[in-house]
């Protein structure tokens, strides 16, 4: 059987939904059915790519690595139906291709240019890679796109590309609810040192080095247990106390995960709003960059743990727009 676009989309509906009964409602199909159907992927594929367990199912490490490439496959379909879309519509009137890290302020930011009025409709898609994002915003594909850098792993310049900091937030850390360390406001690193870790791969841009950066300078090297880019196996590793996490403010606080800041603020991420000089933006950037740091504000008020440390800190939008 060869894989087609529509089979890497039910291994992503598997992969969100953590269930296949679930995912068979969500796709409009049944258990049995989606069970078969992901055992023939499987067999095409020549591995195993999800573990099954009385919670649900987990990507397996090779599920992991499919996945990956799965969600990179679909966003370029997509981003091929969206540029034919965009040639066949008037000029005045075309879609605006956003992109975004993974996170909620792309949403946010699209639901404010969409408001706005100047486009027929917004689009929006995330990758992984703030670099991979800058490479389809250099290329047209994209109008404009949230990235990210750290400290000593500023973005490059793209060709085409304007990057405009926003602002620049903490690192904080999600750990179990009932983690001994998780009964203070905040977490030491170097009380860490001895913890199980779920980390991501690398993005190409700094992350997860800068992390492990921050881990040696506490006195430590990370003990990496999980790699994991999927939001619902990552909650479910720290509410079960399997692993811990360092995250965005914004990170789902949900039953049985506690969100901390970590003493002394050793880690930092900046946010950036990137766009093509020659695209829907290139004339007009400041309705563009208005937008965006709205949407940052609206999605960082969100987190009741980072209000309370801009209580107690300050709002560094300022003080650190040049991490890099």
């Amino acid at each position: 059987m060869d894989v087609e676009l529509r089979h890497l989309r039910v291994v992503c509906a598997v992969a969100d939904a953590g269930s296949i009964t679930r995912a068979a409602i969500g796709i409009g199909s049944t258990q049995p059915a989606l069970t078969a159907a992901v055992q023939r992927i499987e067999r095409a594929f020549g591995g195993t790519l999800f573990v099954r367990s009385r919670d649900g199912v987990f990507p397996t490490a090779f599920g992991e690595c499919v996945l990956a490439r799965a969600r990179t496959v679909l966003a370029a379909a997509d981003t091929l139906h969206q540029d034919a879309a965009r040639w066949l519509a008037d000029e005045e009137k075309r879609p605006v291709a956003l992109g975004g890290i993974g996170g909620s302020m792309v949403v946010e930011l699209a639901d404010r240019l969409g408001d706005s009025g100047r486009a027929q409709a917004v689009s929006v898609t995330t990758e992984f890679s703030p670099l991979r994002l800058l490479d389809l915003v250099a290329g047209g594909q994209l109008d404009a796109a949230v990235v990210a850098d750290y400290p000593g792993h500023a973005l490059p310049a793209a060709p085409g590309v304007v990057l405009r900091p926003l602002a620049a937030q903490p690192v904080f850390v999600a750990i179990a609810a009932n983690h001994p360390a998780a009964r203070g406001a905040e977490i030491d690193l170097a009380d860490l040192a001895g913890e199980r870790w779920v980390l991501g791969p690398s993005d190409g841009a700094g992350w997860p080095e800068c992390f492990e950066e921050a881990c040696a300078l506490a006195g430590f090297r990370p003990q990496v247990a999980h790699r994991s880019t999927e939001l619902r196996p990552l909650q479910r590793l720290i509410a079960a106390g399997r692993a811990i996490s360092p995250c965005q403010v914004t990170f789902p606080a949900t039953l049985g995960i506690a969100i901390r800041p970590l003493t002394g603020d050793p880690l930092w991420m900046r946010y950036l709003i990137a766009w093509n000089t020659s695209g829907a933006f290139g004339g007009t950037s400041d309705a563009l960059i208005a937008a965006a740091e709205t949407a940052y504000r609206s999605d960082t008020d969100s987190s009741h743990t980072y209000r309370h440390w801009l209580a107690r800190r300050g709002d560094p939008v300022v003080a650190r727009r040049a991490i890099g």
